[in-house]
């Protein structure tokens, strides 16, 4: 599976994603150190047991606000409010009108984020939820408003009951977490480094959206930028709440935004003259392209600089930005360049164009600055076959290529991965597992799929991701799912259940694996009439309206609505046909094969294994090539796979990803069926007496691990 979007949470540069927090005020060092030591007394038995059970009541109220454990998502389609919306004081009178119902109550502490108008005078409020110091992750409103003023819908996943976590009561002191600076220093052998005194503060940074600690309640502390060249006078070091070193990155001075929030800009567009350079390329199918791109001049040297100015779009090293600490800019004298480094920074520069030209600058929408990160390898050097969205780092929307397929040459990939950035800056957040992350992906499979229809002649490509290099390179069909191992309905072959614990090898619940139930929907409107403009249209303010919570039963009632609201009512039928198909309601699945098929069951007999994700069963055709995923769903140890009549191999994966997986081949026949560990790279046990038989209507179970 590719177009995955991946995060790394350690980089000195500061890797952090735009899913922010509200930094902590008030709590920096000179408070600290104002107060006095308090004298040492003996612990009593009970006041131990007092102070733990306080310490569980901290750690739990810190994970409820960032987990957003038991948030209540709900929808409402009509006019619910007699006054008039002019202003963001209505809008949250508005949305308080109707707090019994959206499962809000007197904790709900409201901080409004965005006000987003649309050319049909539409306005979007959007608020998060805030416990404390910290907004509730994944918790939002949006309320509707249509040109009168009127609140005409509300969509919202409100955490009710909300506890503010005191994060000042624990965690690792000042003293302690400059002395882990001064410690992390000397490791790394650095020489010349001071901690800037009384400048020390505590902020909140987030991390990655599928890391195991999603933010961080952090310190930062300053010392001088002993790096060689430096152009910002300061580092800002991170320390964790429990004393550990995180990272750090360059800053104008102490205690500035950029500082708090984790992020900073390292590189000066005004310091180069603008200018264009025509390049002849070749594509992946030997043909040549002729392209003209914007550059960069140093104005000292004369250096080109693969960038843009206007749109401000920087094209750097992958491997220097990711593992060797700096921001290696694609730079020639000779304005010499990689062939793909070329074409996708040119397909690049015309999504952005398209998105500008509907009024969304930037890839958030606020004309942030983009890094375009190429040559995508490993730790070794080796290339990575991926095109990613990476998040928001260091002040720039930062997106990544490889050089070894054609993903920078079809525009529908690249207008995926901007998608990507798109919906996550509409939904505040974005929760990548299960139902949410699958919707999000599909997201992006349409989104890219209508822009290049849009801005390419090729109709030929239409509804088949990954298709327009001219090689075989189709990622996805988004009109005929099992094509690629997807499925057309909930329950169908290859549809996978939610998860306890999105990882790598669950695929983060199927993100990638069901997001065709949105995907063909697409398709159907397309069948029905709609022209791709009109869903391009629609599509917007669908990714306007949903919150990080929006699941497919939530998406059964808010498509029709938007499509009635967008202006096209003669399509909510055939929606809404395309809705029930797809089976968006249906929240159990029944272990009943669909026609032509067979259930396949294990027993993972470890309840462990489920809450962790760590477990996968994979059905490899013995045939037809390509393989059937699943694993236990959640509350349950038993995986069941709807597969098609045939004959397949069984192969169990353990492990949270790639780097820590083992792996179990299913060998023998029958009652003699019995799991061995295999290698990696071993495939001798690949044989015809290995094979599983499955027919249609009937079931065959797999020796339970507990045996």
């Amino acid at each position: 599976m590719r177009l995955k979007p991946k995060h790394y949470p350690r980089l000195f540069l500061g890797v952090v994603l735009a899913f922010v927090l509200a930094g902590v005020t008030g709590c920096g060092a000179q408070q600290n150190s104002a107060a006095p030591e308090p004298e040492k007394q003996e612990t009593t038995q009970q006041e131990a047991s007092q102070q733990e059970a306080s310490e569980d009541e901290r750690q739990a109220a810190y994970d409820d606000a960032l987990e957003g454990n038991g948030v209540v998502s709900t929808f409402i389609g009509e006019e619910f409010y007699n006054g008039t919306v002019k202003s963001q004081e209505d809008a949250l009178k508005a949305v308080q009108s109707v707090y019994n119902r959206i499962g809000a109550d007197d904790t709900t502490t409201l901080e409004i984020t965005a006000e987003r108008p649309t050319e049909d005078g539409v306005t979007y409020y959007v608020f998060s939820q805030r416990a404390g110091d910290v907004r509730v992750h994944g918790a939002s409103v949006k309320l509707i408003v249509n040109k009168d003023g009127k609140a005409i819908g509300l969509v919202s996943s409100i955490l009710p009951k909300v506890k503010a976590p005191d994060l000042t009561a624990w965690g690792a002191t000042q003293e302690k977490a400059e002395e882990a600076v001064s410690t992390a220093l000397k490791e790394d052998g650095v020489k010349g480094a001071n901690i800037v005194s009384g400048a020390s503060e505590q902020t909140v940074i987030p991390l990655s959206d599928d890391a195991p600690d999603k933010y961080r309640y952090a310190w930062v502390v300053y010392t001088n930028n002993y790096l060689d060249n430096a152009e910002m006078g300061y580092l800002a070091h991170y320390v964790s709440e429990d004393g550990d070193y995180l990272y750090a990155i360059p800053v104008v001075e102490p205690n500035n935004k950029e500082a708090l929030a984790g992020n900073t800009i390292t590189f000066k567009f005004d310091a180069y003259e603008e200018g264009e350079s025509t390049f002849d390329t070749t594509l992946h199918d030997g043909k040549t392209k002729t392209i003209k791109v914007p550059v960069l001049k140093d104005k000292q040297d004369g250096t080109i600089v693969l960038g843009d100015a206007r749109r401000k779009i920087l094209c750097a090293d992958y491997a220097d930005y990711r593992y060797n600490e700096k921001l290696s800019v694609c730079a020639s004298k000779e304005n010499s360049f990689d062939n793909f480094d070329l074409l996708a920074y040119d397909t690049f520069i015309r999504v952005w164009d398209f998105f500008d030209g509907i009024g969304w600058t930037g890839a958030d929408g606020e004309g942030t600055p983009t890094l375009l990160l190429m040559n995508y390898v490993d730790t070794n050097g080796e290339q990575q076959d991926q095109a990613l969205y990476m998040g928001s780092q260091n002040g720039y929307q930062v997106f990544c290529f490889n050089r070894i397929n054609p993903d920078g040459e079809n525009t529908d990939i690249i207008a995926h991965e901007f998608t990507h950035c798109l919906t996550g800056t509409t939904m505040t957040s974005n929760l990548y597992r299960n139902d949410y992350g699958a919707i999000n992906e599909g997201m992006s499979d349409v989104m890219g799929n209508l822009v290049e229809m849009l801005i390419e002649d090729k109709p030929d490509i239409a509804w088949e991701l990954g298709a327009g290099s001219g090689v075989e390179n189709t990622l996805r069909s988004m009109k005929d799912p099992h094509a690629h191992q997807q499925p057309e309905f909930v329950g169908d072959t290859y549809y996978v259940p939610m998860v306890a614990q999105g990882t790598e090898n669950n695929d983060y619940g199927g993100v990638h694996i069901n997001s065709s139930l949105l995907n063909i929907v697409s398709y159907k409107l397309d069948q029905a009439g709609m022209k791709p403009e009109d869903q391009q249209f629609f599509w917007m303010n669908v990714a306007l309206a949903m919150t990080p919570r929006t699941d497919y039963p939530m998406m059964a009632e808010l498509l029709p609505w938007c499509m009635e609201h967008s202006g096209f009512s003669q399509y909510v039928e055939p929606l809404k046909k395309a809705i029930a198909d797809a089976k968006y309601t249906q929240t159990t699945v029944k272990p009943e094969p669909t026609e032509g098929c067979g259930i396949v069951t294990l027993d993972v007999a470890d309840q462990k294994l489920v809450q962790e994700g760590t477990v996968t069963l994979a059905l490899a055709s013995a045939t037809e090539g390509g393989e059937i995923l699943s694993w236990p769903p959640i509350g349950s140890t038993v995986v069941m796979i709807n597969a098609p009549a045939g004959d397949y191999y069984a192969v169990l994966n353990k492990g949270a990803d790639s780097s820590d997986n083992t792996r179990s081949a299913c060998v023998g026949k029958d009652a003699d069926r019995h799991w061995i560990q295999v290698e990696k790279s071993d495939n001798s046990w690949v044989t015809d007496e290995n094979a599983i038989h499955v027919e249609a209507g009937k079931t065959v179970t797999l020796p339970s691990l507990a045996s």
